[in-house]
């Protein structure tokens, strides 16, 4: 699928595209105003028109205007709710752990996951229960054992500190895209050891690190129409 255009090196944008059969995983990031969640409906809309997808799974816990249009979708979760979908999830990975046979292709996507695990964390405090960690050590097998057996996961964040991630799993997102103009110490968090390009990037711009892949400088593609684009998404989902 097609994440967007590398506008590194002077040269003329070519697309940077990605299989989501070797790239299942990926981690979205950027502060406020980066433009996450347009290049969210973007990625989400070209993910549908190239593969089939048989579990499609999406958690907005900010309850945004953004994703608004999907209200009546069966698998999308908002707030608390969040939690619910996320195991529900979870549970469609384990069956299909326990029964290899069981074919299609899953993917589960979370956005202001650290909004969420805060909330979560917060409840635990007063309830005695241990939510947070429930979620955490979910996501971790997925990003662990997923890629295997067609089961993948976007986690969009504001930042990608490795807390949220049990066990170590943020080092098996095959794809990080870090939006807008991000922090040195953010930088050099999810882009390790990677030569970072000294310059600021605008809403909609950013670095595109994949496995297999140089650092790119990337940039997500206008919707000439929002409003038909989203049309796409729902009526995709709904088959």
């Amino acid at each position: 699928m097609l994440w967007g255009y590398n506008t590194g090196g002077g040269t003329i944008p070519s697309p940077v595209k990605l299989s989501v059969e070797s790239h299942p995983h990926a981690l979205i990031t950027g502060g406020s105003g980066s433009g996450k969640s347009y290049a969210l409906q973007y990625l989400i809309g070209c993910i549908l028109q190239d593969i089939s997808i048989s579990d499609f799974y999406i958690c907005d816990f900010k309850n945004s205007h953004d994703f608004e249009f999907l209200e009546n979708y069966e698998h999308f979760y908002v707030n608390t709710g969040c939690f619910d979908g996320i195991m529900s999830y979870y549970d469609r990975f384990t069956q299909k752990r326990q029964n290899k046979r069981q074919r299609g292709r899953s993917l589960l996507i979370i956005d202001e996951y650290p909004a969420f695990i805060s909330y979560l964390s917060s409840i635990d405090k007063l309830q005695k229960t241990k939510k947070a960690s429930e979620i955490t050590n979910a996501i971790a097998e997925i990003l662990m054992l997923g890629r295997g057996i067609n089961c993948g996961v976007w986690i969009v964040t504001q930042r990608a500190d490795a807390s949220l991630f049990a066990n170590g799993a943020r080092d098996n997102f095959q794809v990080i895209l870090g939006l807008g103009r991000m922090s040195r110490e953010q930088k050099g968090m999810v882009f390790t050891g990677e030569e970072i390009p000294d310059r600021i990037y605008r809403q909609g711009e950013g670095l595109l690190l994949a496995d297999g892949h140089p650092l790119y400088e990337i940039k997500i593609p206008k919707i000439t129409n929002l409003i038909n684009w989203r049309k796409h998404i729902l009526l995709s989902l709904q088959k």
